[in-house]
């Protein structure tokens, strides 16, 4: 008989742990479920590791307070400022729309001046001349400004230039040694660039 109660008992006793094992682990699953689940706080990156010829992909899990509203790094462009990079990398910014466009800051202080009236720079000869001299009041500028280093600008920025119509056509953005610029006017001489400023 008291065997039979000691049994009864140990099997009472299991019972219980088993059951609150049970729900221990259950719960935590739960809780791993609902972590997964919502995607606005939980999120899983795959990245492809080369090595060689092979090719692995590790998936690592991130951070469980990660917010979804911001886009995709493929998205996100990096504006470039055209003082910091070179010639090529500002033709290169300026065509996939990530060359910081100013509208009157100077954009460099290495180009044309007015004591060095002509140079040669990304393939052109650069002159300059002046609206107080030449008011281009038929020139349509839309936005038309003087910008901080006395060249005229439209509304996006560009600086106004004049060039030849079989060197550059009217509407075409170009890099100057100024900065980024777009031909509103003609009358120069084949392969020069006319900066319009009002020195």
């Amino acid at each position: 008989m008291k065997q039979a109660k000691l049994i009864s008992c140990l099997t009472l006793v299991v019972a219980m742990l088993m059951l609150s094992v049970g729900l221990v682990l259950e719960s935590k699953i739960e809780l791993e479920s609902k972590e997964t689940i919502n995607m606005r706080n939980a999120a899983a990156s795959a990245i492809s590791v080369k090595e060689g010829n092979k090719k692995e992909t590790v998936v690592t899990k991130l951070s469980t307070n990660i917010e979804m509203d911001t886009a995709p790094a493929a998205y996100l462009k990096i504006e470039k400022v055209f003082s910091e990079i070179s010639t090529e990398e500002a033709i290169n910014a300026l065509n996939d729309g990530t060359l910081k466009m100013e509208y009157s800051a100077v954009y460099s202080y290495n180009g044309l001046t007015k004591r060095r009236g002509a140079i040669y720079f990304n393939g052109h000869r650069e002159t300059y001349y002046s609206e107080k001299v030449l008011p281009g009041n038929g020139l349509s500028i839309p936005g038309r400004h003087v910008a901080d280093d006395g060249t005229i600008r439209d509304e996006n920025g560009y600086i106004c230039v004049a060039a030849d119509p079989g060197f550059l056509a009217r509407g075409t953005v170009l890099i100057t040694s100024l900065g980024p610029a777009k031909v509103y006017d003609c009358g120069c001489a084949y392969g020069t660039v006319d900066i319009y400023v009002n020195w």
